[in-house]
């Protein structure tokens, strides 16, 4: 796995097989530039790490631009073409809403906090 203190906008960490990804700050991000950074982390993170199952913790996450939407299906097709799994947990009540109007909800697996989710992989 590339080194988590080189990345300025996650942090990792590794539970059992299982790379965790929390979101530096409390934010609104995933806009504009803010999208293209989160990309080429967690696209790094996925060529450079041993972890085949990945999952996105959302709890700091306000907001959640179409574009970064579009970056975690391309994340999870590429996922699932090597075979591993990615799953979204935490995700506040307004982004939650958004991924049920956008039907992503029924694309990705979201679950209430971490603990649910890791029992699941």
């Amino acid at each position: 796995m590339a080194n988590p203190a080189s990345y300025q906008s996650i942090n990792v960490r590794v539970a059992d097989d299982v790379a965790i990804v929390t979101f530096r700050g409390t934010n609104s991000m995933f806009e504009g530039e803010k999208v293209d950074i989160v990309a080429r982390e967690l696209f790094d993170l996925l060529e450079t790490g041993s972890a085949s199952k990945l999952l996105l913790d959302l709890g700091n996450i306000y907001f959640m631009s179409s574009a970064m939407l579009a970056q975690l299906v391309r994340m999870h097709r590429q996922i699932q073409s090597k075979r591993g799994r990615l799953r979204l947990c935490s995700p506040r009540p307004a982004i939650q809403e958004a991924f049920r109007v956008s039907r992503f909800d029924k694309f990705f697996e979201i679950f209430p906090d971490a603990p649910t989710a890791l029992k699941k992989f």
